[in-house]
């Protein structure tokens, strides 16, 4: 058993279908689980639908053409037919909502996670249509697998209820290729989900998790996951593995923009994953704890704000930190990270800039009783990556180029494999491709 993820941004015109076809066709498994992400930029096109409702209907007809667009010179005869009459079923009850949203000038989370359904089932049946044509045994499934909760936007998977239905699902196919839509889930209810911008990544290492695949691989654009962004970090490599802690840390820092889950379905599992891409060689590959001790990548977080609350009332005083916690979590703020010394007289709070006017509205209510003062620096989170920052060699190394630059905090994370420089924006560039450049030479 396999598990095969077709990321959305290799899905961008016909050409790619018969290279799917050949990939699917040279791997040796019994069994492969085809998890298809929307054609690119259908996601934003149905997203800026419903910001802009006043043209949704022209935006979802567009969608509609561009994928018949595609189907007329992937597939022919009997497959054409058959993809054609399941696009137009699936294109007349996205207009029908579309002309609703339109009408009502209003969405809601349900709403907006069942128009954003469409791109992924949409093509499950453009995917489907093209390996048949290419001669596959497939079966095409354009409803969602995973069974979620109906906390829309981030629904949560319902692990036992999903297992049992991929099973199901997998017993009554004769088909050796079976192609599902990543990112969308159904609530016990029947209601769509979404589980989160990347969701095809992390839907399609829960399908090995639950059927006990050997192997997940995510087909992307570049060759694997690289050491560094190579728009932004010259000599940027791909990294040839990494351990389960070093790829989870990456993820959660947005490296290659993964869902933040994607591998939290390996734990306690011997499964491998191999990002890779369609045509190109080299990968990397993700499995198991820590075997060796370099360093390796880089990430950064630019448009972000720190704000530094201050107050000699808060040291030694039991719950204040928990108030301003308190603050950010009513305000629905994500805190990416925040610091307190000793003393207690400061409190460190680092969040999206876009975020950080409510927050600061917020805290600002309690100034002369709590809080002295609230300041506000634009600021850069700059993490390095690697088994080998649990040495203290390799550590040291990482601070004395951290040593340049006015560092306004330091973090480690999981297990010790990830460390966190957060500096003024000025500085976060430049120290970045400082600690690129260590990365690089090992």
């Amino acid at each position: 058993m396999l598990v095969v993820k077709i990321g959305g941004s290799i899905l961008s015109d016909h050409e790619v279908y018969g290279k799917i076809a050949d990939k699917l066709s040279s791997l040796d498994a019994d069994r492969v689980v085809v998890v298809t992400s929307a054609l690119r930029n259908v996601t934003n096109e149905l997203l800026a639908g419903m910001e802009r409702r006043d043209q949704i209907t022209e935006i979802v007809s567009s969608i509609y053409d561009r994928h018949l667009n595609v189907l007329s010179k992937i597939a022919d005869g009997v497959n054409f037919e058959r993809a054609f009459q399941q696009l137009s079923k699936l294109s007349d009850e996205l207009f029908r909502v579309a002309w609703s949203v339109k009408v009502l000038d209003e969405i809601t989370p349900r709403v907006r996670d069942y128009v954003l359904s469409f791109g992924e089932r949409m093509s499950v049946v453009l995917l489907d249509a093209a390996l048949r044509t290419y001669g596959l045994i497939t079966s095409g499934l354009p409803e969602p697998v995973m069974v979620t909760d109906e906390n829309f936007g981030e629904a949560n998977v319902i692990e036992f209820d999903t297992s049992v239905k991929l099973r199901e699902l997998i017993g009554k196919s004769d088909s050796k290729v079976l192609v599902v839509p990543g990112f969308i889930g159904v609530s016990p209810s029947g209601k769509l989900t979404t589980v989160g911008r990347g969701g095809s990544d992390y839907t399609a290492t829960l399908v090995g998790r639950f059927l006990g695949a050997e192997e997940v691989r995510l087909v992307t654009e570049v060759p694997g996951i690289m050491t560094g962004d190579p728009k932004r970090f010259p000599g940027a490599k791909t990294i040839s593995r990494l351990s389960l802690e070093e790829a989870l840390e990456l993820a959660l820092l947005g490296v290659k923009r993964f869902h933040p889950r994607t591998f939290e379905p390996m734990f306690q599992t011997n499964l491998r994953v191999r990002v890779e891409n369609l045509t190109e060689p080299g990968c990397t590959i993700v499995e198991g704890t820590c075997s060796d001790y370099g360093i390796k990548g880089v990430a950064i977080i630019d448009d972000a704000k720190v704000l530094s609350v201050e107050s000699t009332r808060m040291a030694g005083k039991v719950g204040s930190a928990a108030a301003i916690m308190s603050e950010a979590k009513d305000a629905q703020v994500n805190l990416i990270s925040f610091s307190q010394p000793a003393s207690e007289t400061t409190i460190q709070l680092l969040v999206n800039s876009d975020s950080s006017t409510k927050l600061r509205e917020r805290l600002r209510t309690m100034e002369g009783k709590l809080i002295k003062a609230v300041h506000e620096t634009d600021a850069s989170a700059v993490s390095v990556v690697g088994c080998g920052l649990r040495s203290r060699e390799m550590f040291k190394r990482v601070l004395e180029v951290s040593s340049g630059y006015d560092v306004l905090s330091v973090s480690r994370g999981l297990n010790r494999v990830s460390v966190t420089f957060v500096v003024e924006r000025s500085q976060g560039e430049q120290l970045a491709k400082e600690l690129h450049r260590v990365v690089v030479s090992g």
